[in-house]
């Protein structure tokens, strides 16, 4: 065989390795997004809850306000349920965009800083949802109470509504110096297993997955 023979051979043999290398990433990337595609169903369906909630808590805080305008600590509690219901189902809305934005035909480095901010927004609106409860614990319960029974929970309360006011006070800053001690010391273990805890299975899967894909194309 001449040696311009042997070198089309070799150059044919070449492209039809790199054709099916290229196939075979294709094949790998799809099976794996569909992966990840179905790991964040758990975190679409929560969100699909948190709206129910949230239309929950707007109904009774429309009920309580609407019903109680004479008493202004329970109108007011109404109010802030319903704010809270809003809230809810607008950070749950969101997120359920940023889910369904995610472009999983894109390069894995562009898919990642999507579900970076993906992440980084649930977690941040999940902060403000969790962490009120520290206080709006109080406003619930009144506006529950309210509607229930027609009962005023801070007139029964009395003076210990105060206690519950600052006890929540002091949990919430607690838990944010905490988080904030957490991000500074340089305990980067506990840093890391704080926001896994607070980014969910969900999106830890969908992270794994990614990094998976990227292994293989850089191989």
């Amino acid at each position: 065989m001449e040696f311009d023979d042997m070198k089309a051979a070799w150059q044919t043999l070449d492209r039809r390795l790199e054709q099916q290398h290229a196939l075979n990433l294709q094949l790998f990337r799809d099976s794996r997004a569909d992966k990840a595609r179905s790991g964040l169903r758990p975190l679409f369906w929560g969100q699909i809850a948190q709206i129910i909630f949230g239309v929950l808590m707007i109904l009774l805080g429309v009920s309580t306000w609407s019903s109680q305008r004479e008493v202004v600590g329970l109108f007011f509690s109404g109010i802030i349920v319903h704010v809270y219901g809003v809230l809810a189902i607008m950070f749950a809305g969101i997120t359920l965009g940023m889910i369904q934005r995610l472009d999983y035909a894109a390069p894995v480095l562009t898919i990642q800083k999507q579900l970076a901010r993906l992440r980084g927004f649930y977690i941040r609106s999940g902060m403000i949802i969790g962490l009120s409860w520290w206080l709006f614990w109080i406003p619930f319960v009144a506006s529950l109470f309210a509607w229930l029974a027609g009962v005023d929970f801070y007139a029964n309360m009395g003076a210990a509504i105060g206690w519950c006011i600052a006890s929540g006070v002091v949990g919430l800053l607690g838990t944010w110096a905490f988080h904030r001690w957490a991000q500074r010391s340089g305990r980067t273990r506990l840093r890391e297993a704080m926001d896994s805890n607070m980014t969910g299975s969900s999106l830890r899967k969908a992270q794994s997955i990614l990094d998976e894909i990227r292994r293989f194309e850089e191989e």
